[in-house]
Parts: C-alpha cells; sequence; structure tokens
C-alpha cells in the first residue's frame, strides 16, 4: 500500500528547509551523485536512516518532501520520486530487523 502523497503543511516547511538545510544539500547531493537504480535505492534510505537517527521521525514526512524538492531542482526525478514514496512502515521495520 502506498502512503499519502500530499504536501505537508506549507507554513512548517520555510522553517524545516532552513533548519535542515545541511542534511538537506547532503543528502540530495549524495543521491543525485548516484549512477544506478540500484545505488540510487542505496542512497535514498542512507539519507533517511541518518536523518531518522539525527532527528526522529516525527517529521520524516516533511523531510522527505523537502528532499524530493531538492532532487527534482538537481534534475534527480528518480529520485524525487523515491523519496516521496518512501514507505515509513518499511524504514521502521529495517531498523528494528538491524538493530
Amino acid at each position: 500500500m502506498k502512503k499519502n502523497q500530499r504536501k505537508p503543511r506549507q507554513g512548517g516547511l520555510y522553517h524545516y528547509e532552513s533548519a535542515w538545510s545541511l542534511e538537506l544539500a547532503r543528502g540530495a547531493s549524495h543521491i543525485a551523485s548516484t549512477l544506478s537504480a540500484t545505488t540510487l535505492q542505496a542512497a535514498v534510505h542512507e539519507v533517511v536512516q541518518e536523518f531518522v537517527a539525527a532527528q526522529g521521525s516525527a517529521e520524516l514526512d516533511a523531510f522527505c518532501w523537502l528532499l524530493a524538492e531538492r532532487l527534482d531542482r538537481r534534475g534527480c526525478a528518480a529520485g524525487a520520486m523515491q523519496a516521496r514514496d518512501l514507505d515509513m512502515s518499511r524504514l521502521m521495520r529495517e531498523r528494528v530487523g538491524q538493530a
């Protein structure tokens, strides 16, 4: 089942973009520099897992949306689509399995 792809409330996104500027820039650069679909998927998961480890998962939807916007601006449509379609329940199962 796909997660709802509705854009988060606009008011808070400006605050988040400023607060997460470094994470977004680094993550978008890392993802956009990948050369294959396999490494792109791994890079998206790595960036999101690092965000969850540092900031928690409460605002993950907003982070993924902003990350996807940055990737769109870089011309990385495949990465943007993966960031928007990220299934948070799958991410949490992976983290529990690794613990």
